[in-house]
């Protein structure tokens, strides 16, 4: 009888929670499994035909050590921490070159640590939280000292480019910085980092330029111009002032509703939006917009980072997740990668790791063990600098 009941409960079909719980932990099994080198690091991106990549991501870095804290708080991986430890001793070797100034490189080897991109600081700042965050989650004073010992070899005041912290470098090159963006983008989170170091140059929430869109009161740069959804998403994760601001959390919200609003009506159907970055049809790499996007690609992933805004989002994803033609299907489980409305037998061959991340951001906020009180905590960092590690 015991038997008979257990059978006839294993094929009850799952609920939409479960669902959900099933996609975020293929997707951290899509870090931990298919992303991490043996050497610690992460790739940049995981091609569908599963072939070999040794480049890694200075940004995929830092969300795969994320991806760690959510295991480690789920009880899922015993090794986490060891693994933790294990990535952050690779960052502060002598394996991966660096600039005068402390910043890593965006791209490199696994094999090598070797590369020839630029030394970026928007990429190292995300590998920094990821490892602050680390700090914050594991008991681990070796840990905790490889932690405090990376955040003191780099130089976050090279990074700015005007002493009101609205001016930022993008590169850095022999220790002086090149290339200047100004807020507001993802780069406030550089700007969180470099007044963390130094007090008095992070431009506050409710001074960050702003523009009206079809009555929506938008983020943006001075411009005023669309950004890209994950540029408004990774703030409200990543950075501490903004998990917990119900201001910030208003600015997410509009920018999900005109997302959603522009694009399901380009799109033909409510579930069918999300404008992030990644592949496309025909324009290679490209980090669309609400009022750009061509091939109307849909991101699966840009709508669960705005589940804590719109709870919509979590129908919207679970129709994409239960259509069969959406799916991949990977050695972790079914993944979500951006596909085309323009082109229906088109899909994205690969999924980059700092773009997918807003997929396990917004799963894990709405997770009853997680939510948004683990991005506050996990944020909420304590820099030590009485180490100052000499390069």
């Amino acid at each position: 009888m015991r038997k008979g009941l257990l059978i006839f409960l294993l094929l009850l079909p799952l609920t939409g929670a479960e669902e959900l719980t099933e996609l975020f932990h293929s997707s951290l099994d899509f870090y931990d499994d298919l992303q991490r080198t043996p050497e610690g690091f992460y790739r940049d991106a995981y091609h569908l035909d599963q072939r070999e990549d040794h480049r890694c991501s200075t940004a995929a870095i830092g969300i795969g050590l994320i991806a760690l804290c959510m295991e480690h708080e789920l009880g899922r991986d015993p090794l986490a921490e060891k693994k933790a430890l294990e990535t952050l001793r690779a960052l502060n070797g002598q394996t991966l070159g660096r600039d005068k100034a402390g910043y890593f490189r965006h791209f490199f080897s696994s094999k090598t640590g070797k590369g020839t991109s630029e030394f970026s600081t928007i990429d190292t700042a995300i590998m920094v939280i990821g490892a602050l965050s680390c700090r914050n989650t594991f008991e681990n004073e070796n840990l905790k000292s490889e932690a405090d010992a990376l955040w003191n070899s780099i130089s976050w005041q090279a990074a700015l480019a005007s002493p009101s912290g609205d001016h930022l470098f993008m590169i850095m090159k022999d220790g002086k910085g090149e290339a200047i963006t100004r807020l507001f983008n993802e780069y406030y989170l550089l700007a969180w980092l470099i007044n963390e170091d130094k007090k008095g140059s992070l431009p506050p929430i409710n001074k960050l330029p702003t523009w009206k869109h079809r009555g929506f009161n938008l983020l943006s740069e001075p411009r005023h111009t669309a950004l890209s959804s994950f540029a408004i998403q990774f703030p409200l994760y990543l950075c501490h002032p903004c998990t917990k601001d119900p201001r910030y959390l208003e600015f997410v919200t509009a920018q999900a509703k005109i997302d959603q609003l522009t694009s399901s009506k380009q799109n033909g159907s409510a579930e069918l939006w999300g404008c992030g970055a990644g592949m496309t049809p025909a324009n290679g790499y490209l980090a669309s917009r609400f009022d750009h996007n061509p091939g109307k690609v849909v991101t699966p992933h840009i709508i669960a980072g705005f589940i804590p805004a719109l709870p919509a989002a979590k129908d919207h994803l679970l129709k994409l997740y239960r259509d069969p033609k959406h799916h991949a299907e990977t050695p972790v489980g079914k993944l979500l990668p951006r596909f085309s409305i323009d082109q229906p037998e088109w899909r994205a061959d690969r999924i980059e790791s700092i773009d997918y991340s807003s997929m396990i951001f917004g799963l894990a906020a709405d997770h009853p063990k997680l939510g948004m009180r683990f991005f506050q905590e996990m944020t909420h960092f304590t820099f030590k600098t009485a180490l100052i590690v000499p390069r």
